[in-house]
């Protein structure tokens, strides 16, 4: 049985007939990846923490993206592991307080080539542009992508690989995906460009027919105080990635958030 399609449960709590937590994710770099025993990444080490200390049966699967988010919406999954938050996404599930962890999008290019970019969506027509099957790049686009040239590929590896053979023109990503893709590549000649695209947290998606579920609910307060007290920015840091601490002023800051 392939990792996508394997169960495993992180923690029992002595209430062993008690229905789990389900988590999906995706295999996504810093955030949740299949590991041996568990899973690793900020979510899993943040799923097993508040687990443990709620008491909480839970478990998680990886699967192809798209396949995660439709499990959530068919009641198949209790919770998504960091999806960015749009209008679409706000109609089929609740997005937690704070986000998991912040991401910034960039377009890639190729270093030699030269792109006009304002940060307006609108100055890329005529350009081909690939993105990655269930991705988003924040509302903006949602709004704008009718009037673009859009290839979609089912991987980032994909869209990359078509940019160095010049069949597109530029390829979107955050900046902690891009750079893992690349590496695994071999790539050193396909570069982002200025300015980002957008600021994206990605949060926890809560399914509509889970949010009044007890354990959901002592999840999300837990994981709130995990982002007030600074311990969500020190997991962040552990895995490479930056997140604001203890002193944020968190309504000011999550207005930028999408």
């Amino acid at each position: 049985m392939s990792w996508s399609h394997r169960l495993l449960f992180l923690l029992c709590c002595p209430l062993l007939q008690a229905a789990p937590l389900r988590f999906v994710g995706s295999d996504f770099p810093g955030i949740v990846q299949p590991g041996a025993p568990q899973p690793r990444g900020v979510a899993a080490d943040m799923i097993r923490a508040l687990c443990q200390r709620e008491q909480l049966v839970c478990s998680i699967q990886l699967l192809p993206w798209p396949r995660a988010q439709a499990m959530l919406q068919h009641g198949q999954a209790d919770v998504l592991i960091g999806p960015y938050r749009t209008a679409e996404r706000a109609a089929s599930m609740h997005f937690s307080r704070y986000p998991l962890y912040v991401d910034t999008l960039y377009w890639y290019r190729r270093a030699e080539q030269t792109v006009q970019w304002n940060g307006h969506f609108d100055s890329l027509a005529g350009l081909r542009l690939g993105v990655t099957r269930g991705w988003t790049l924040g509302q903006r686009f949602e709004d704008a992508k009718q009037r673009l040239q859009i290839d979609t590929a089912d991987t980032l590896m994909q869209s990359m690989l078509k940019l160095q053979r010049q069949r597109l023109d530029l390829v979107a990503s955050n900046d902690r995906n891009a750079r893992h893709t690349l590496a695994q590549l071999g790539l050193n000649n396909i570069v982002p460009i200025q300015p980002a695209i957008s600021l994206q947290g990605g949060y926890m998606g809560y399914a509509l027919h889970a949010i009044d579920k007890p354990a959901l609910q002592r999840f999300e307060k837990a994981m709130a105080n995990l982002a007030e007290s600074g311990e969500l920015a020190r997991l962040n840091l552990s895995h490479g990635l930056v997140y604001p601490g203890k002193n944020t002023r968190w309504p000011d800051y999550l207005r930028q958030l999408p």
